[in-house]
């Protein structure tokens, strides 16, 4: 027989592989830590087969998500708070320093944090089905989403109160 003869014995299939019959449930692909089972005979499963060991399987790797986005929502309010500071040592004679850079800066936050929870709510799905997502992550997700949210509040709050200046 042909090394590569399937052989029917009984109800199993076996195949014939050099000196040895080899059940099919038990052959595996030839690929170190893949245990995904054989496509026909050529030794390596079906995302192996062109029998390139040196290409790594896509879904192996661990997937690293940035926190840069979040980061930049987090230090959101401390940069403006501290422009408004070098603003009010820079025009000490002015009774509001920097007032048009605080509106403008709450301004921006009316887009940018609906489109801001939606990035979050993506990223929280997906890492959630890669199964990556950890508690100290929601954590630093949720701190930097409210850091934003809050000073949009107190833009709100200043506007309705001083609701002749705005």
């Amino acid at each position: 027989m042909p090394p590569s003869t399937a052989v029917a014995m009984g109800c199993r299939k076996y195949y014939v592989a050099g000196r040895g019959v080899t059940d099919v449930g038990e052959r595996k692909c030839a690929l170190d830590g893949c245990n995904a089972l054989e496509f026909r005979t050529s030794g390596y499963c079906l995302r192996h087969k062109d029998g390139a060991p040196g290409v790594e399987d896509p879904e192996s790797t661990p997937r690293t998500y940035s926190l840069l986005i979040p980061s930049i929502a987090l230090t959101y309010v401390p940069f403006v708070i501290t422009v408004l500071m070098f603003y009010s040592y820079s025009y000490p004679d002015e009774i509001l320093p920097g007032f048009e850079f605080f509106i403008l800066s709450s301004m921006c936050l009316v887009p940018l944090l609906p489109i801001y929870a939606f990035y979050l709510f993506k990223i929280i799905r997906r890492r959630r089905g890669h199964k990556t997502l950890t508690t100290p992550v929601v954590i630093f997700y949720i701190i930097s989403f409210l850091v934003p949210f809050l000073w949009l509040l107190m833009y709100a709050w200043f506007a309705t109160n001083f609701n002749g200046i705005v």
